[in-house]
């Protein structure tokens, strides 16, 4: 069983500041944030192809690929708390991911 919790927010576009890291674009208001949160051990491969896939099927909702912003963040089982301040994955209600 994978597990999926997405948390969609809408703003302003005066209440985003997504600047271009010096790489030369423009951003519209049309700019879309992406979080990732994920246990470790992708590859950079697999981390490629999300950002690819996203792009692709942004821009077929009519998403330019320099409005997307993508943010990756890794973590192990000891980072998660999925109820009742309890570690679920270190104290072995979950199995760990990849384990």
């Amino acid at each position: 069983m994978r597990a999926r919790f997405q948390i969609i927010t809408q703003h302003d576009p005066d209440e985003i500041i997504a600047l271009d890291a010096g790489l030369g674009f423009e951003r519209t208001s049309g700019t879309v944030i992406v979080h990732i949160f994920t246990q470790r051990g992708r590859s950079i491969q697999d981390k490629q192809l999300v950002y690819s896939t996203l792009a692709q099927q942004l821009a077929e909702a009519g998403v330019d690929g320099g409005d997307l912003f993508v943010s990756y963040f890794e973590d192990g089982p000891e980072d998660w708390s999925f109820a009742d301040g309890r570690a679920q994955y270190i104290e072995g209600d979950l199995p760990a991911p990849g384990h």
